[in-house]
């Protein structure tokens, strides 16, 4: 049982943790914050997992790897999971490495989603500052952030960590109907 006090971390997806996953998957909850609500995308991402549980895993740390880039042009992304001693939802930093920015196919540098029954915890936020951490790691000095404009949660993590408004409009990886707030985010250090 968790208390409040547990800070969550980010870690690596492995095989062993894919049980956490699964449930998260079973209980209705969406690794994709566009497809929240979308019972058949969910039920498709559970019957992948349960047919080929190390295809899955390779398909949730992606190709190219961190560190496996075939080129300094192609798009990286750490996949990473949200945990506080059991899955509690994932995160992800996505980045090309020759220009620490994101093709316009790609719905911003960061996308987290924090599993139904742990929100409220300032587990995004948590998670949202490690990728902060990790993007500055890697040499990159601001991040781009998407978020729906109906979506209040994400605008307060993304304002609480020093987010900045600096568009409102359509985005290339949604409906062309789904207004977006794009925030920027300075690093710093």
């Amino acid at each position: 049982m968790m208390t409040s006090a547990k800070v969550p971390v980010l870690v690596t997806p492995t095989l062993e943790g894919l049980g956490g996953y699964e449930d998260a998957l079973a209980r209705g909850w969406s690794p994709d914050p566009r497809r929240m609500g979308d019972a058949a995308y969910v039920e498709a991402e559970l019957s992948d997992l349960r047919k080929d549980r190390i295809g899955y895993l390779d398909k949730i740390l992606g190709h190219p790897t961190p560190g496996q880039a075939p080129s300094p042009t192609a798009l990286i992304n750490h996949a990473l999971w949200i945990s506080d001693g059991e899955f509690a939802g994932k995160a992800d930093l996505r980045y090309v490495p020759a220009t620490g920015a994101v093709p316009d196919s790609v719905p911003g540098h960061v996308g987290y989603s924090v599993v139904p029954w742990k929100q409220g915890r300032g587990y995004a936020t948590a998670a949202l500052r490690a990728l902060m951490e990790l993007a500055g790691a890697k040499g990159l000095r601001e991040l781009q952030i998407l978020c729906n404009v109906e979506n209040v949660a994400s605008k307060v993590v993304i304002e609480r960590v020093g987010g900045e408004v600096v568009h409102v409009g359509a985005h290339a990886s949604d409906r062309a109907e789904q207004e977006k707030i794009y925030y920027r985010v300075r690093l710093f250090g």
